[in-house]
């Protein structure tokens, strides 16, 4: 399956698609920790947008500088706006959801694949009633994991009935949980909202103290 990455080229865009693209960008990508812009590019392309939006302002007069100053600040947005998504593409791992972040438009929709049951989940003992849960990157992009648990005793069957925690990332800390008692531990993909959750099996882990 072809990596899913977002689009580098905005040549094809229309004036006003690419004001309101690249300010969604600007939006999302400042500030965001899912990504290190290197050196000024974040800001460069920032600035860049400020004065494409300007001179689409200043073009409703018709006058030719004012086109002329327009295609110039268009030309200059792309370049920096090309170098700003080339590193989301690189920084993102192909991960679906920090893609998104971005708000910068996919290159392809996504095939959809039903989410497989997590591999690799680990559980790691920490102290103060905590514990540390993990799987692996799910093989087809996932919106994500759900971490359940529950107190061994009284378990009920269904693991949709435990307590979830949802995660954005393949990791998350468990905290408030009773030390010196059992848990069942278990994980699953999170795929579309229609989609049953298919969990891992159970694992019963003792919390620290």
């Amino acid at each position: 399956m072809d990596a899913i990455k977002v689009i580098t080229n905005f040549s094809p865009f229309a004036d006003a698609e690419l004001d309101k693209e690249a300010l969604n960008a600007v939006k999302a990508c400042t500030g965001n920790a899912n990504f290190k812009f290197s050196g000024t590019s974040l800001a460069d392309f920032t600035t860049a947008e400020n004065d494409y939006h300007e001179a689409m302002g200043n073009i409703k007069t018709g006058d030719h500088q004012a086109i002329t100053a327009k295609n110039n600040a268009r030309e200059v947005l792309e370049k920096t706006f090309s170098a700003i998504a080339k590193q989301v593409n690189d920084q993102s791992g192909g991960d679906l959801l920090i893609l998104e972040s971005s708000s910068i438009t996919l290159a392809k929709t996504p095939e959809h694949h039903q989410q497989p049951q997590p591999s690799n989940f680990k559980i790691a003992n920490s102290d103060n009633g905590t514990m540390r849960v993990s799987v692996k990157k799910s093989p087809v992009g996932s919106h994500g994991v759900v971490f359940a648990y529950t107190p061994v005793t009284g378990a009920p069957a269904d693991i949709n009935k435990w307590t979830l925690q949802p995660s954005t990332k393949r990791s998350a800390v468990i905290k408030g949980l009773t030390g010196g008692i059992h848990y069942f531990f278990a994980a699953a993909y999170k795929g579309l909202d229609t989609e049953d959750l298919v969990w891992t099996l159970p694992i019963d882990k003792i919390v620290g103290n």
